[in-house]
């Protein structure tokens, strides 16, 4: 049987994943040519979602952006995900012992999510703030979760999100990443070393539920001679070890 959906509600939709995809605000004839609507249908549509609380016009000039509303329901549905809860205090730990930025993050349609993420009191010139998305060829969260895949999987991911660089150390062969995966997979412990930033090392580790499924990741992120003075493999071991103790409270038993 063919789903049938409501087309308005398909459309307010469209309009905010494109408000959704940059920092930068839009204008309603910007929106419309993105996503093949009238001007005069995209305004109609604003203005409900204006008056809604989930889209914002700015005061000077006739553009918008998110409003305050969505992260109001963004933050109840991470609050109502059973692995942040869990892990939240392990997270914390995390950061208080290395004094270094933790992340936890699920995979989604080939990329990382980050739902949860914990401060540094140092200075570290990062960015990455709850529901943000990342490539999973450059990063240790995203390593990990790869290394745990079949590698027609992988591959499959790959050829699809593509491998861009962002820095010279950032992996674009997919067969040099298929081999560093393998290593991967052997130690439990994912490392991207200036793969997305310049001076920017992270650290990694998959999360596994009950049935031994891979649904997240967790690493922590600093400058990479910071990390390096508090020792990477030592590190890399507590990180495994947190990750293995948040995969057990999941109900996973290991392999």
């Amino acid at each position: 049987m063919t789903e049938r959906y409501v087309q308005t509600v398909e459309r307010a939709l469209d309009i905010l994943e494109v408000l959704a995809s940059s920092r930068e605000s839009f204008g309603v004839t910007e929106i419309g040519s993105r996503i093949g609507l009238h001007k005069s249908t995209v305004h109609r549509i604003i203005q409900t979602l204006c008056y809604r609380g989930y889209v914002e016009k700015e005061k000077d000039r006739e553009r918008y952006r998110l409003g305050i509303k969505i992260i109001e329901v963004g933050n109840a549905f991470f609050n109502q995900l059973e692995v942040r809860k869990i892990a939240e205090r392990y997270l914390e730990s995390l950061a208080k012992t290395f004094d270094e930025v933790v992340h936890l993050v699920l995979p989604d349609n080939g990329e990382v999510v980050f739902i949860d993420h914990k401060e540094s009191s140092q200075l570290i010139g990062m960015y990455s703030k709850v529901g943000s998305r990342g490539y999973m060829h450059c990063t240790a969260v995203g390593k990990a979760i790869l290394s745990t895949l079949p590698e027609e999987e992988v591959r499959l991911i790959l050829q699809k999100k593509g491998m861009p660089r962002f820095t010279q150390q950032t992996i674009t062969d997919p067969e040099k990443l298929i081999e560093q995966l393998k290593e991967i997979r052997k130690t439990g412990i994912a490392v991207a070393a200036e793969e997305t930033e310049v001076g920017v090392i992270n650290i990694g580790t998959p999360i596994y539920d009950y049935s031994g499924r891979t649904i997240g990741a967790i690493s922590i992120s600093g400058p990479i001679n910071r990390l390096m003075e508090k020792g990477i493999e030592k590190v890399g071991q507590e990180i495994k070890r947190v990750g293995q103790d948040i995969s057990s409270r999941l109900g996973y038993s290991g392999r």
